[in-house]
């Protein structure tokens, strides 16, 4: 009996010893691909310039709030079908607090992030529905904060938008070129990158894969899976209000029709293409569907057809998105190379 017992205790510590080193080992990992992905992402439109850095720009803006959407999405499971409504939260939020209170960008871009998590916060009271019906309810949610920011004309503008964005003041310097905006957009990335990697290997992003791989068990175990919905969601509304803060300062121009339901979409297709619950694949996901449309210009009137197809395909030929094809390739070079 007492062997026994000590059998069971050995295997048990065998166990644990074999799951802190695969934790631990893809943990290097993640690191590994963040220096990567964050070295591309600095180095090429630095380098090449022109057009490159206008690309860029668009990949960053557009990468944050993919960032936001796959924690929200692809860790916890709380997908959401109105994340573009939070980047024009975040967007009117820092463009109307710099040209009506003259505010410093750094204050405006924390407080575009604030709003935009209040206003998840108020969505995600919205857990109490169920199943499709919560999927449903955030698709009107955005159609909700479209129709106040196009009809709102004293505040936004309406339809007519918002012209005049006023220049980047930050710490005492002025940013005035596309290099400059590039490097804030590209520290702010890196940024919420860094961090979002940090939270996925520790107690919540571990809560949160438990949540999106089901709920029930993750309730059965302990895990408080309402008051962590509402975490994720609220983040990934914030991360999604950060990146809007900077859209008018590439565009130059601030309207509610860059914030409908067509981009919401947009953003989902992009953490899908790039690997569902992979960070570096809303990375890479954000970079091929701004950086194929530019290349495709003379066939702009099948672009949501070109989207459909890519993303079909995906679900089809790359279940796990291109990053996860991109993890399986390596994997497989490593086992040969052995």
């Amino acid at each position: 009996m007492q062997e026994a017992v000590s059998l069971r205790t050995a295997k048990e510590s065998l166990s644990q010893q074999n799951d802190f080193a695969s934790a631990t080992s893809q943990n290097r990992n993640d690191w590994i691909v963040f220096a990567v992905i964050v070295s591309i992402l600095w180095s090429v439109p630095l380098s090449l310039g022109g057009f490159y850095l206008y690309l860029g720009l668009a990949v960053a803006i557009y990468a944050i709030s993919a960032l936001g959407l796959q924690t929200m999405v692809g860790l916890a499971g709380q997908l959401s079908l109105g994340h573009a409504a939070f980047m024009g939260i975040g967007a009117y939020t820092s463009v109307l607090l710099q040209k009506t209170l003259g505010l410093p960008f750094l204050v405006t871009l924390a407080a575009a992030g604030l709003t935009a998590a209040a206003a998840g916060l108020l969505m995600a009271q919205l857990i109490r529905l169920s199943g499709v019906y919560f999927k449903i309810a955030t698709f009107g949610f955005g159609i909700v904060v479209h129709q106040i920011l196009s009809n709102w004309t004293a505040l936004t503008g309406g339809s007519a938008g918002v012209r005049g964005i006023p220049v980047i003041s930050m710490i005492g310097f002025q940013v005035e070129t596309r290099t400059g905006l590039f490097v804030c957009e590209a520290l702010t990335l890196t940024l919420i990158y860094g961090l979002l990697v940090r939270l996925s290997h520790g107690k919540i992003g571990r809560a949160f894969r438990a949540i999106g791989q089901n709920e029930a068990a993750a309730r059965s175990v302990g895990i408080p899976v309402a008051r962590y919905r509402m975490i994720v969601i609220t983040l990934g509304c914030a991360i999604a209000g950060i990146a809007g803060a900077y859209l008018p300062h590439l565009m130059r121009f601030l309207s509610p029709e860059s914030f409908t339901w067509y981009e919401s979409l947009t953003c989902l297709i992009m953490i899908t293409v790039g690997g569902l619950g992979s960070l570096p694949g809303a990375i890479i996901g954000a970079a091929v569907l701004i950086v194929a449309p530019e290349y495709l210009r003379d066939f702009a009137q099948y672009k949501m057809l070109a989207f459909g197809v890519l993303l079909v395909a995906s679900m089809i030929l790359l279940p796990k998105g291109i990053a996860g094809a991109g993890a399986a390739l390596s994997r497989s070079k490593r086992i040969h190379a052995r």
